[in-house]
């Protein structure tokens, strides 16, 4: 199912990156990983690191890959304490308006969406396990020439089945709010 959704989101993406001039950026960041909902219960707050490759196709498009970790720990009082690898990897697309301003600098708000894997790895003696995850976003970029600095706030669902991974499975939801920049490569 997930070569499908990839073979087909790479087919309907290609008339337009074809089109147009393909402009490719890099973008570390750096932020906070907060779980809300029941996941508040299971996992305390975390950093949250990583880098997304993105390419813009067309004047109001990107498409994004990322990855990102965080390492929060458990709740005590559920697991008797412990700590957990949270690896994310996803792609998707985010849609964007340029607002210029003095002296080559430019505002780009945008909203987006994307679909990955979420892997939890607890760090004690539980396997680790992988399961699909979406979010959405929005945020805002300050850029000045080809440098930009990224504000963004994401918003992700995931399946999840407790820290042993024996519990019944059931969506969670975190934020990932983080700061970062972007590298425009042309």
């Amino acid at each position: 199912m997930r070569a499908i959704l990839l073979v087909l989101a790479v087919s309907l993406s290609m008339p337009m990156v074809t089109q147009a001039q393909v402009k490719p950026e890099i973008r570390p960041f750096v932020g906070a990983f907060i779980p809300t909902g029941n996941q508040r219960d299971v996992l305390d707050d975390a950093l949250f690191t990583g880098a997304q490759l993105a390419v813009e196709v067309a004047d109001v498009l990107h498409l994004v890959g990322t990855f990102a970790f965080a390492g929060p720990d458990f709740k005590k009082e559920l697991t008797g304490g412990g700590h957990m690898h949270i690896y994310q990897s996803d792609v998707g697309a985010e849609l964007f308006r340029v607002v210029t301003l003095k002296n080559d600098r430019s505002v780009r708000p945008f909203l987006g969406a994307g679909l990955g894997v979420r892997t939890y790895d607890p760090t004690a003696t539980w396997e680790s396990r992988s399961y699909p995850a979406g979010y959405g976003t929005v945020g805002a970029e300050l850029q000045f020439n080809r440098v930009a600095v990224r504000f963004e706030a994401r918003d992700y669902l995931t399946r999840f089945k407790g820290v042993a991974g024996n519990e019944e499975a059931s969506t969670r939801n975190e934020l990932a709010l983080s700061v970062g920049l972007a590298y425009h490569l042309r």
